[in-house]
């Protein structure tokens, strides 16, 4: 009996790790924080579109003459990246 189990302790000593993250993305905990993330940066995509939208109309066709609307449309590009880039190594996709 000892003989299977002194094997087997060093086993799950050493591989613990990663046993847990596969046990957990395998629950289904990585999917979970990227959807409470993903509903976070929707809501405040929203309250920002909410309130660039309450901007007076002059001052949004001096904005637009600016291209303030394509600066925030490359910013919310860049930071929708950088969450799916987080989802990924924390699914366990990427390193």
């Amino acid at each position: 009996m000892i003989k299977i189990l002194l094997p087997l302790a060093k086993f799950f000593e050493s591989n613990i790790g990663a046993l847990v993250h596969k046990g957990l993305a395998a629950a289904g905990i990585g999917i979970i924080s990227y959807a409470a993330v993903s509903t976070a940066f929707n809501a405040v995509l929203s309250m920002a579109q909410t309130h660039y939208n309450n901007i007076g109309v002059d001052m949004l066709a001096l904005m637009g003459l600016g291209g303030i609307g394509e600066a925030i449309g490359i910013m919310v590009g860049a930071m929708t990246f950088k969450v799916a880039m987080n989802s990924m190594k924390r699914l366990g996709l990427k390193q």
